[in-house]
């Protein structure tokens, strides 16, 4: 009597299945709109995980261009929604939301899963401007004449700016130039700041970076980081001075005069006069007026 042969298929347990690797998908597309406007505009773009870049254009329109890009992961158990599903989701119904001349962009970014959306826009150059990236860089040339920019982690270019100026990074480098006046607000958790022209109050604050800063104090400025140096440049400007350093040298190429004890880590006096005060602090680094 010939022996039975007997072949024993293990079944596929659901922890099997999860060790079986997902296949990821990518999908990209775009979409450009032109926005009519006459008079002041308002122009505010958010992004979930993107970089904005804002230029200069006609005095009568706002032309948004999004580049869309998404990502999903495929199974054994499929997905509900593919990436090329969700980028021809926003091409063809972009963010964008026009109120006469108060623009909106990507109001609705933090709701969109594994997408992601950089803007390349131009504007009219007096457009007031807020822009926000929960991560990428952010950049405007000649555009804004009051600018409020933040992003959780990238770099902050901002040049030619009229008017308030107001710049936050949880991580990244700033830099920027003013063609007017108006107060700024600079800080960034890690990362240096770079200021140019500055014609009005300041206050610029870094966790970990040097800081230079050039312009005129027409009214207070307060300067500090927490490890790095200072440089300040202020030409032939009044003002009062108040340098503090824990751990590094003072200098002031300026027409001081010092008030109190000499003290190379703490210096105070009037500069050309006196003025509006700045206060300059680093706790571990050098600071320079010149």
């Amino acid at each position: 009597m010939r022996p039975s042969i007997s072949l024993a298929i293990p079944a596929i347990t659901a922890a099997a299945l999860l060790l079986v690797p997902a296949c990821v998908f990518a999908a990209d597309g775009t979409f450009d709109k032109t926005l009519n406007v006459n008079g002041n505009v308002f122009l505010e773009i958010s992004t979930g995980s993107g970089y904005i870049h804002v230029t200069p254009g006609s005095d009568n329109q706002v032309h948004i261009i999004g580049h869309v890009k998404s990502s999903g992961n495929w199974s054994l158990f499929g997905s509900s929604r593919s990436a090329e599903d969700r980028v021809n989701e926003v091409v063809g119904h972009p963010p964008i939301d026009q109120t006469g001349n108060i623009i909106r962009v990507g109001k609705e970014s933090h709701s969109l899963n594994n997408v992601s959306i950089d803007y390349d826009v131009t504007a009219p150059r007096g457009t007031a401007l807020s822009a926000n990236s929960g991560s990428g860089d952010l950049r405007i040339t000649d555009v804004g004449k009051n600018v409020k920019f933040s992003t959780g982690s990238g770099n902050i270019e901002a040049h030619g700016i009229s008017g308030t100026l107001s710049l936050e990074t949880g991580s990244g480098n700033i830099t920027a130039s003013q063609s007017g006046s108006g107060d700024v607000k600079a800080g960034t958790g890690s990362g240096d700041i770079h200021l140019q022209n500055i014609d009005g109050g300041l206050k610029a604050e870094t966790g970990s970076g040097s800081i230079e800063v050039s312009g005129k104090p027409s009214s207070g400025w307060k300067v500090g980081t927490g490890s790095g140096d200072v440089t300040l440049s202020t030409g032939n400007a009044a003002f009062n001075l108040d340098a503090s350093s824990g751990s590094g040298d003072i200098r002031a190429d300026v027409s001081l005069a010092a008030e109190g004890s000499p003290n190379r880590h703490h210096v105070t006096g009037k500069v050309n006069g006196g003025g509006p005060v700045v206060r300059v602090e680093t706790g571990s680094g050098s600071i320079h007026i010149h």
